[in-house]
């Protein structure tokens, strides 16, 4: 999780970089994942430093983790986020 949540945000802010270029639903997307991913990296934290023993930073991070996967689903199969160059 505290690696994901990283991923996730370093990947919602370089979407969010490139603010002008993007279409809206991108760029919706990269706010979920900004939103996403320190919700991710403050679970993981609390998990570290309770030991496992409170299931509340295990829920939220994963949730913040589905719905930040599920949001890279959707976009890669409705074709607004880019997978690959010009074919």
């Amino acid at each position: 999780m505290l690696f994901f949540g990283y991923v996730v945000s370093r990947g919602g802010y370089r979407v969010l970089g490139q603010w002008q270029q993007i279409s809206a639903p991108y760029a919706a997307f990269g706010v979920i994942w900004v939103a996403a991913g320190p919700v991710m990296l403050a679970a993981a934290v609390g998990i570290f430093l309770s030991r496992g023993r409170h299931s509340v930073p295990i829920w939220a991070g994963s949730i913040s983790a589905v719905c930040a996967g599920a949001t890279l689903i959707a976009g890669v199969l409705s074709f607004v986020v880019p997978c690959a160059g010009p074919s």
